[in-house]
C-alpha cells in the first residue's frame, strides 16, 4: 500500500473520533451527504450545530466535508499502472431569505488532491475554492411549493441520473448557469430550464457560450398506485457540431408481491458532426425485496442498452449521446450509456437503519464494434475497430456503507474489471479499484 493511500486511510480513521452514534438511514448511493439533526453527534459538533440553530430564522448554514482515497490498480487496463490518490472535498452552504416567497443561495466549493498522478492536474480533479452554486429563488419554499423559478447557477437533476444531473461522486462536479421555472400540483411536477453548461477552470468556473443544454422535464403519479410517470425532452446545442434532441419515457415504483420496477426509453434526433443522428437507448430493472432474520434484503436484475455507430462517417450518426450523467456502469472503469449493452445482477443487504452492503455483478459487451467503448464523460477508453468480438468483460462491485451518527457517512468498496476478448485484443488487462470515503456534514 502506498503512502498515499495511508494518507487517505488515516484521515478516514482519524474522523471518527467526529461523529457519535445515533442510528440514521443511509442515504442513496449517488447523494452521501446527511442532513444532520440539531445537536447530535459529538460535543464539538453538537455546540457547532446549537450556534447555527441559533441564527437569524432570515440565515440558514450549512457545511460538508469530504475525503476519498481512490487505488486504482492497472489504471484504464494498462498492467502495471498504478495510481493512489487522496481527493478531499469542502462545501460551504448559505441560504438568505429576503421575504416569504425570495431567497438568495450559495455554495462555495474547494477541491484539493494528494498524489494524482498527471501534470497539470485536471481542474475536473482539483479546483480551488470556487463558487458552485449561486442562484436566486422565487416561489413558496418547499419541494412541493406550487411554482418556483430559480435564476443563476444550480444543480439539475432529473430522473435517475442517467442523462441529466450533478454529480456528487466527482470531486467537483459539473454546474449549470440556469433559468428554471417548476410547477408542482397533487400528483404533478412539471420543470422547464435553459442553461450554459458550466467548465472547471482556473479562478472562476465560467459557463461556456458554446454548451447549450434545455428542455422540460414533466413525472406523473399514478393515482391509487404506487407508480410515477415521466416524460422529458432534452435539447443540447454545441454550435455547429451538436444539434440534438432527446425525448425519453420512464416510470418506476411497486408492484404487488415486494416487487419494484424502473423502465426507461430515450430516441435521440437531429444532427452530430454534420451527420443525421438517429440513436436509442433503454433501461429496465426488477427488484424484490424480503425480510431476513437480521434486517432486509433486496435481489434486482437490469438490463442497459444504449446504441453504437454501425458505420462510422457514413452520414447516419448512431452512436447514442448520455448528456451529462451520473449514473455509470461499473465502477472501475466508469463505463458509460453508450454503445454498450450490459445485463446486471444485484444484492443488496441492510441488516440494520445504520449500514447497507451492496454487491453487484455486470456483464459488457457492445453494441457495434466499429464504434468505441465510452466512460461517463463520452471519452473513449478503447477504440478498436478490428476486434473479432464484442464482449468487454465483466465487473464484480462490492461496498459497505456505515452511518456514523447523524453527521457521518463511511464507505469502502471494491470493483474490479475481469478483461473479455474485446479488450484483450486491444491490448489492455484488468483493473482493481479499492476505495474508502468519508463525508461529514452538517
Amino acid at each position: 500500500m502506498s503512502i498515499r493511500t495511508v494518507i487517505g486511510m488515516g484521515v478516514l480513521v482519524g474522523s471518527l473520533a467526529l461523529a457519535g452514534e445515533t442510528p440514521a438511514t443511509p442515504t442513496a448511493d449517488t447523494a452521501p451527504a446527511v442532513k444532520p439533526a440539531v445537536g447530535s453527534g459529538s460535543s464539538g459538533t453538537g455546540r457547532l450545530e446549537r450556534w447555527v440553530a441559533e441564527l437569524p430564522s432570515w440565515l440558514k448554514l450549512g457545511a460538508e466535508v469530504r475525503g476519498r482515497s481512490d487505488n486504482y490498480l492497472g489504471l484504464n487496463g494498462v498492467s502495471g499502472r498504478d495510481n493512489s490518490y487522496y481527493l478531499h472535498r469542502l462545501r460551504l452552504n448559505a441560504t438568505i431569505s429576503l421575504a416569504p416567497w425570495l431567497r438568495l443561495v450559495a455554495q462555495a466549493q474547494d477541491a484539493r488532491e494528494v498524489g494524482y498522478d498527471r501534470e497539470p492536474v485536471p481542474y475536473t480533479v482539483a479546483n480551488p475554492l470556487d463558487l458552485r452554486q449561486g442562484y436566486v429563488e422565487a416561489g413558496a419554499s418547499g419541494n412541493e411549493a406550487p411554482w418556483r423559478v430559480r435564476v443563476g447557477r444550480q444543480p439539475l437533476v432529473f430522473g435517475d441520473m442517467r442523462l441529466v444531473s450533478t454529480s456528487n461522486w466527482g470531486n467537483v462536479g459539473p454546474n449549470f448557469d440556469a433559468v428554471r421555472l417548476s410547477l408542482r400540483q397533487p400528483g404533478v411536477r412539471l420543470d422547464a430550464f435553459a442553461s450554459l453548461v458550466g467548465v472547471p477552470c482556473a479562478g472562476f468556473d465560467r459557463p461556456r457560450q458554446d454548451k447549450m443544454l434545455s428542455g422540460f422535464y414533466s413525472s406523473f403519479d399514478i393515482p391509487r398506485a404506487p407508480v410515477t410517470v415521466d416524460g422529458y425532452v432534452f435539447w443540447k446545442k454545441n454550435r455547429q457540431s451538436v444539434d440534438l434532441f432527446t425525448y425519453g419515457l420512464r416510470s418506476a415504483g411497486k408492484i404487488p408481491g415486494n416487487f419494484d420496477y424502473t423502465a426507461e426509453f430515450a430516441l435521440q434526433r437531429g444532427r452530430v458532426t454534420g451527420q443525421t443522428a438517429a440513436a436509442w437507448a433503454g433501461h429496465g430493472e426488477l427488484g424484490y425485496k424480503f425480510a431476513v432474520p437480521r434486517g432486509s434484503v433486496r435481489m434486482a436484475v437490469e438490463y442497459n442498452y444504449a446504441t453504437g455507430d454501425e458505420r462510422p462517417g457514413d452520414g447516419r450518426y448512431q452512436s447514442f449521446d448520455q448528456l451529462y450523467p451520473t449514473n455509470v456502469y461499473g465502477t472501475a472503469a466508469d463505463f458509460g450509456w453508450r454503445n454498450l449493452h450490459e445485463p446486471a445482477a444485484s444484492l443488496e443487504w441492510q441488516p440494520d437503519r445504520k449500514t447497507k452492503v451492496k454487491t453487484v455483478y455486470h456483464a459488457f459487451w457492445l453494441a457495434q464494434r466499429q464504434d468505441a467503448l465510452y466512460t461517463l464523460t463520452g471519452a473513449i477508453f478503447v477504440s478498436n475497430p478490428s476486434a473479432t468480438q464484442n464482449r468487454v468483460g465483466e465487473e464484480i462491485d462490492v461496498r459497505w456503507i456505515r452511518q456514523m451518527g447523524k453527521n457521518l457517512q463511511l464507505w469502502v468498496g471494491y470493483a474490479h474489471l475481469f478483461p473479455g476478448p474485446y479488450l484483450k485484443e486491444a491490448g489492455r488487462d484488468a483493473v482493481g479499484y479499492p476505495y474508502a470515503m468519508w463525508t461529514f456534514s452538517f
